[in-house]
């Protein structure tokens, strides 16, 4: 009975199966389908690309299938046959394309999609047909924009990408640059990062992400191309930080920077820390221009400024803000005692604790981090153990108080206008001598009896304790002296000192430990007495007079002991019986010699050449003669004494020294007017430079001695000539003797 019953069971199901594969399947031509009241008759068929079916994978084993067309028309209708036909309804995505909503289908079986569409006068229409494998069908899409991360750095472009479908293990990256049309592939390392290099900084590039094709993703369409921005390499410059007091306490920072690429940042980032590293919620600030206002407190802070656009941030530029040291306005608010290396005591006004509840206060020492110490109560003193500081003799260590003043910050949520400054003070662990000397100390404006000393205020590194002021040292004569000196000067003048005298000075700074270290010795010698320098100009301006007297008085004095020891030889000029002598007998004296020479040689002729020295009456023409050998050429056989030859010529000549003089020859007609004479074998016209000169007093004595013999020799021969003659030639001689010596005493005294 059972094994009939499940015959006839069989028997059943065939008979189904039977007639579900013997129903016709959907076909595409027009005007017939597979769908029960579902066909139209259309009088055109289409197969376009706008018309498409996808799968999408929600879960592993589960999948969505949908239907997108693009056709323009007015109505629309969606068909699905897979062993069945349905009517799937159809959504509208944007002017002209639509999409279905899900339905399923059995991935072994092939489906059959129609989606028909009607013109607005129902007559027209067209059919589009999609066939395909369901399993085939399965789309894995690539992420939206939103899911994909990149950022560039140093040429190096790195891009994130989270995919839906968790059936993806690797992806391509296809990338190209911004005006070109060559696409370049690179393979991710797995299904979420990629690494591109080797990129130009500056320029913009076009990526596109697509998974590879597996049995679980057979469809892997492109995504969307997403536009990468150039690389913003360079770091921003900071040009300029502003400080503006506001009030006590508080001030205000402006910063300026510049990018050099500013047309690809997006904005800005100004981070805002403090130095101590007190946290706060807010301390990055999004600027879109590029500077920046910010009211802080007399605090440090670290200040970085980076660009960014949607490839990354560019490399930051760091500022440090320093502590404001120098608020005297503060000091005395604040009182610190360090008690051990590892806690100090602090207290400030009751009045300020009432006004306020949140306070922090913030202490380093001068070269080393800063730390901080926060309070939430109503109490003007406090004692503080530090847990990571630990505190050194001999440092300085500096304190800040902070009051803030809104209840909303007394976590510091916000570094910008949070907090404002109301007390310092420095202290020490334990105090020491100073380590060194004042630097750089000079002395100037030194006197008879002061001088001033200068230096250099020396760094609290060096202090080992709080300055007291300085010490001065000066000795004179083994005999040691100081003087101390305020700790806020750093100059000073000694007073009352001698004049003239020696000084070595130093200078040292002390501390309430002691006296540190001396400056090296300075030696200083103060000035004389103005009297004495007085006397001293005095005495030597008398000198210099005396002996300008002394030397006048010397001359005269010798000029008169030579007249008196060596007398001069009477001025025969004034004799009568030179007087008498003519200077037509004078020239016929000096004939013999004119002769006797150039008769001697052919080549050089003596001329006795007369100078009148002044001291004659007029009707002689000369008193001092002077006799010079003067050379003519050898050609030249005649020299003419006489008025009409000699008036056209100059003779040259040189005295005892070489000297050359020019006598004109009109003087030699005058000199010699009564005397017709001529010195027959000599020409006047021919007289040159003799290259041997007589420079001797006795040439003259000699000339003349010829002279004189000659005329006695002649006198007797010439019986028509005048006897006017001298009658001793010894009158001659001195008398040209004592021409001579005036003629060299004159040249002496010149």
């Amino acid at each position: 009975m059972m094994h009939a019953r499940a015959t006839l069971r069989l028997f059943y199901g065939f008979l189904l199966g039977f007639f579900y594969f013997s129903l016709p399947l959907h076909k595409t031509s027009a005007g017939a389908c597979g769908c029960k009241n579902g066909c139209v008759q259309c009088n055109a068929s289409e197969e376009n690309n706008t018309f498409f079916c996808y799968g999408q994978r929600i879960q592993r084993d589960l999948v969505d299938y949908k239907c997108n067309l693009s056709l323009n028309y007015s109505k629309y209708e969606l068909y699905i046959s897979q062993r069945t036909c349905k009517k799937i309804e159809l959504e509208q995505v944007s002017r002209i394309t639509l999409s279905s909503k899900s339905f399923t289908l059995s991935e072994k079986t092939n489906m059959t999609a129609y989606a028909i569409a009607r013109g607005e006068d129902q007559k027209n229409c067209i059919v589009a047909k999609f066939t395909g494998t369901p399993s085939q069908m399965i789309h894995c899409d690539p992420p939206s924009a939103n899911n994909i991360k990149f950022k560039r750095r140093h040429g190096v472009l790195q891009v994130t990408a989270e995919w839906k479908d968790k059936n993806v293990n690797q992806y391509y990256l296809m990338y190209r640059e911004q005006n070109n049309t060559l696409w370049k592939e690179v393979l991710s390392q797995n299904n979420r990062e990629v690494t591109v290099k080797n990129l130009t900084s500056y320029l913009s590039y076009k990526i596109q992400i697509q998974c590879v094709v597996t049995t679980e993703c057979p469809q892997c369409p492109p995504s969307h191309p997403i536009s990468i921005p150039q690389e913003l390499a360079d770091v921003p410059d900071i040009k300029d930080i502003e400080e503006q007091p506001i009030r006590n306490g508080e001030r205000e920072i402006i910063i300026k920077w510049q990018y050099v690429h500013s047309e690809a940042v997006e904005h800005y980032n100004v981070t805002v820390r403090k130095a101590s590293g007190e946290p706060a919620t807010v301390n990055i600030h999004q600027q879109n221009n590029t500077n920046i206002n910010l009211i802080l407190c007399y605090s440090a802070y670290h200040i970085s400024i980076i660009a960014i656009n949607s490839a990354g941030p560019s490399p930051p530029a760091y500022k440090f803000i320093k502590a404001k040291k120098d608020p005297s306005a503060l000091d005395g608010v604040l009182n610190v005692s360090v008690k051990a290396n590892n806690s100090f005591s602090l207290s400030w006004s009751k009045n300020l604790a009432l006004g306020y509840s949140c306070y922090s206060v913030e202490w380093w020492e001068s070269e080393g981090n800063t730390s901080y110490k926060s309070f939430f109560e109503k109490k003007s003193s406090h004692e503080v153990t530090t847990q990571s500081v630990t505190f050194q003799p001999y440092k300085r260590y500096h304190f800040f108080l902070h009051a803030r003043p809104y209840k909303n910050t007394c976590n510091l949520k916000n570094i910008n206008n949070s907090e404002v400054t109301y007390g310092r003070a420095q202290a020490y662990l334990t105090e020491g001598r100073p380590l060194t000397a004042p630097e750089n100390v000079t002395v100037t404006n030194i006197t008879q009896n002061s001088f001033v000393i200068t230096w250099t205020p020396m760094d609290d590194e060096d202090m080992s304790g709080f300055l007291r002021g300085y010490v001065v040292y000066y000795t004179v004569d083994s005999s040691e002296k100081n003087v101390t000196v305020d700790p806020h000067v750093n100059s000073y003048e000694l007073k009352n000192l001698a004049s003239r005298n020696l000084y070595h000075v130093q200078l040292a700074a002390y501390t309430s430990a002691g006296v540190g270290r001396k400056s090296d010795i300075i030696y200083i010698e103060t000035k004389p007495d103005a009297v004495a320098v007085g006397g001293i100009l005095s005495g030597v301006v008398v000198g210099i007079i005396a002996l300008l007297l002394i030397v006048h008085l010397g001359c005269r004095l010798l000029q008169r002991s030579k007249n008196l020891l060596w007398p001069s030889i009477p001025n025969p000029c004034n004799s009568n019986a030179v007087q008498k002598i003519e200077g037509g007998q004078q020239m016929e004296m000096l004939q013999p010699l004119f002769k006797k020479i150039c008769e001697e040689t052919e080549e050089q002729v003596s001329v006795v050449e007369f100078k009148k020295a002044g001291c004659l009456s007029s009707r002689h023409a000369q008193d001092n003669m002077k006799a010079i050998i003067i050379s003519v050429p050898a050609a030249e056989d005649s020299l003419s004494l006489s008025p009409q030859s000699s008036a056209s010529s100059t003779l040259q000549f040189e005295d005892f020294n070489t000297e050359r003089y020019t006598y004109s020859a009109k003087n030699s007609a005058n000199m010699a007017d009564t005397s017709s004479t001529k010195a027959t074998g000599c020409d006047s016209t021919a007289v040159a430079k003799s290259p041997m000169v007589f420079v001797s007093d006795y040439t003259t004595m000699e000339m003349f001695q010829q002279i004189s013999k000659s005329e006695v020799q002649d006198s007797s021969s010439r019986p028509n000539k005048s006897n006017t003659g001298p009658s001793n030639p010894d009158y001659i001689r001195q008398a040209l003797g004592s021409c001579e010596e005036n003629l060299q005493h004159e040249k002496c005294f010149r």
